[in-house]
């Protein structure tokens, strides 16, 4: 028994550091999965890894994207690297996502943000927090777990028809 613990103390310690040092900031679970062996509890596994990093100030949150789970690392606060416009963007197609479809269609995307796609919209996609997927002649964005990880706050709260209400003309 007491080897077992030390040898989830070492993964757990494997798991944290991988995950700390990972420049995507998220990693698929199954990946962290498969640093386990199949006698450890992933599970208890993962929330002391959770409780880890939540002591030190930082969060580990999970999103399903493209049916697979991910871990994201995340931290209270705003990006810095993302402008408010860019922030605003992605709220608006997170509650587009939401309320219309997961799967929104790119040459939709560029008609809606044409005053914005090179400075906002480009960036949201090379940095990874949108994703483009081509299926047969279909080009769609969707939201990844960066994205969401962005607005883990308020996702539950981000409701198309409060975004729109900004853009109203009185």
């Amino acid at each position: 028994m007491r080897k077992l613990e030390t040898k989830n103390k070492k993964t757990i310690r494997q798991i944290t550091r991988l995950i700390l040092t990972n420049e995507q900031k998220m990693i698929r679970a199954e990946d962290l999965r498969n640093l386990c062996d199949e006698s450890m509890d992933f599970e208890l596994i993962i929330n002391q890894i959770y409780q880890n990093l939540k002591d030190i100030g930082l969060d580990l949150i999970s999103s399903t994207f493209l049916e697979e789970k991910y871990y994201i690392l995340t931290s209270e606060g705003k990006d810095d690297n993302i402008t408010p416009s860019q922030y605003g963007s992605l709220a608006i197609i997170i509650a587009l996502s939401k309320e219309i479809d997961g799967n929104l269609r790119l040459e939709q995307l560029k008609d809606i943000f044409s005053e914005v796609w090179e400075s906002d919209i480009k960036f949201l996609i090379d940095k990874g927090y949108l994703h483009k997927i081509e299926i047969d002649d279909l080009e769609i964005i969707k939201v990844s777990p960066l994205g969401k990880a962005l607005f883990k706050n308020i996702l539950e709260d981000l409701k198309l028809d409060n975004l729109l209400q900004i853009f109203k003309k009185e």
